[in-house]
């Protein structure tokens, strides 16, 4: 029997993996992984404590966070109204307005302020959250800021209803997500540390912005992650550094004195241990000899260099560029550079539309509507008849800066020639509104006209 199993084992092919990623030995032993959507919720809270004291201390990590909240929000993503009435988008741009200088509950920003200390919760601590609050002067809503450990971690149970709650939030039967669990106080505050309970808040009333990165996730997860523990040791590095640079400076040599008596370094002394500080030029005398040796500090190697190489590997990680990340461009040229922002570019505008637009803008300016019917702004049978219409808004993100403003000018000005793309496109995507925009253009040539004002007409290269 043994002698036939050994036939077969020596004479049939033998079958191996033919995924790398999937097969074992020596070099997958030290493999990690696991359920990707539990290790983001247990984890997530220690992330983002580390993920804070990161973007506030180090400087990379305030150059990368400021770098995406300035590319993500900016000035601020604007609303413009699609209703078929001119007369209603322009009243609804105008009420829009006024009511973002009093959007916030607190007083700390306008909207567009709370859009860009949303989205740097979101980058920072992997959340950005808020609850909608009445005004007590008007029915138009107001937003709160709230911190995202208000959002309760502890919550997780199963209802009789069939719904479940998870880390705070709240799903129904069919797991669509129908409340959150808030508590009163953020973390580090007085109450905080007192045993309030969470309570119920409706999803409607409740913003919660986060990038989810796999199928189940609830809660989100800081954007530093991939980069903290890269950029912990940078920051031991460079602190070692400055210490060796500092030591190698002010300590020249060794005098040996026979009898000792010129004494060493001064100091405090506790046991074996010495507590001293060194002068610039600063000669130790040690007892056993006579003779004078100046200090020759070993190189340090490619230090920079290699410290240049661990920050571009927290630019990638981070998702900006190398620039972004840490203010130097002395190694970039215009095709380098135009190249960098046009991928950055591309991965901001998909987290603008898919992320921060669908989570934020649009349920605001859904309660905005709401409010204008209820402030009597906007009739009821009007809202009735046509609220499809009231409810349609495209958000216009900040125009991005041009790395070379001719040419873009240029090209865009041949596509619409072209017919490839419409004025209203190339405007929209320069963060502008086109009727607000033409009415502008409008007024100045007929002020200029009035005042007698000729305008100059240049050939247009790109025609």
């Amino acid at each position: 029997m043994f002698g036939a199993i050994n036939f077969l084992r020596n004479f049939l092919p033998r079958r191996t993996r033919a995924l790398d990623a999937a097969g074992g030995g020596r070099r997958w032993r030290d493999d990690r992984k696991g359920n990707l959507s539990s290790e983001i919720h247990g984890g997530a809270s220690v992330v983002a404590a580390r993920a804070a004291h990161f973007a506030m201390n180090t400087p990379e990590g305030v150059r990368i966070v400021d770098s995406l909240v300035g590319n993500l929000v900016g000035t601020g993503i604007v609303p413009r109204s699609q209703h078929a009435s001119e007369t209603v988008r322009d009243y609804l741009a105008s009420g829009f307005l006024g009511w973002t200088d009093m959007a916030d509950a607190d007083g700390h920003h306008d909207f567009y302020g709370l859009e860009a200390a949303l989205v740097r919760d979101m980058v920072v601590l992997g959340e950005g959250l808020a609850v909608f609050v009445a005004d007590e002067t008007s029915a138009l809503p107001q937003l709160r800021r709230l911190h995202p450990e208000q959002l309760d971690r502890s919550k997780n149970q199963t209802l009789t209803n069939g719904g479940r709650i998870v880390q705070g939030v709240e799903f129904n039967a069919t797991g669509k997500t129908v409340a959150y669990w808030l508590r009163p106080s953020a973390p580090g505050e007085l109450l905080a540390g007192l045993p309030l309970v969470s309570s119920r808040h409706p999803a409607s009333d409740c913003i919660h912005l986060f990038r989810q990165l796999v199928p189940g996730q609830v809660r989100g997860i800081s954007w530093l992650a991939p980069i903290l523990l890269s950029g912990k040791d940078l920051d031991g590095l460079i602190d070692a550094m400055l210490v060796r640079a500092k030591i190698s400076a002010m300590f020249v040599g060794s005098l040996y004195d026979p009898d000792g008596t010129a004494g060493g370094f001064e100091g405090e002394q506790s046991g074996q241990e010495l507590d001293t500080t060194a002068e610039p030029g600063t000669i130790r005398v040690e007892a056993n000899g006579s003779r004078l040796e100046w200090s020759e500090p070993p190189d340090s190697g490619d230090t920079l260099g290699f410290a240049k190489g661990i920050q571009r590997r927290l630019a990638i990680g981070a998702g900006v560029t190398y620039e972004q990340a840490t203010g130097d461009y002395s190694q970039t040229n215009y095709s380098s550079a135009r190249a960098a922002l046009v991928e950055f570019r591309r991965f901001c505008e998909g987290i603008q539309h898919h992320v921060i637009i669908h989570q934020v803008c649009r349920p605001v300016w859904h309660r905005f509507i709401l409010g204008q019917v209820l402030d009597g702004a906007v009739s009821a049978s009007a809202y009735q008849a046509q609220r499809m219409q009231f409810h349609a808004v495209k958000w216009l993100p900040p125009a991005w800066p041009w790395v070379d403003p001719q040419k873009d000018a240029q090209a865009a000005i041949l596509e619409m020639n072209n017919l490839i793309r419409s004025r209203s496109d190339v405007v929209a995507e320069r963060g502008y509104d086109i009727e607000a925009l033409d009415r502008e253009i409008a007024a100045d040539t007929a002020r200029a006209k009035s005042l007698g004002i000729e305008r100059e007409e240049t050939e247009n290269a790109a025609a």
